[in-house]
């Protein structure tokens, strides 16, 4: 595994499928526990994707990022990182 714990993407508009298609398969092949992504949507959804044991991303939760910045980032991460 990677040293990598998280990655954080924020969605440009033109950017979706790279974001939620390409991106996804690169980083899971690169064993990154973590893949959150920021939507440019009215309330700023953020997805937050772990890595699961058959290699792919799993969406573990979908927040507003207003109360995701309430809190610590190490609050979200699995203790093994």
């Amino acid at each position: 595994m990677t040293e990598i714990a998280l990655v954080v993407e924020i969605v440009s508009p033109g950017s979706e499928a790279m974001d939620s298609v390409t991106k996804v398969r690169e980083y899971a092949s690169a064993g990154i526990g973590q893949y959150w992504v920021v939507d440019r949507d009215g309330p700023q959804t953020v997805t937050l994707h772990r890595l699961g044991g058959d290699g792919s991303y799993e969406e573990h939760a979908k927040v507003p990022l207003a109360w995701l910045l309430q809190s610590s980032p190490a609050d979200h991460l699995d203790e093994s990182f």
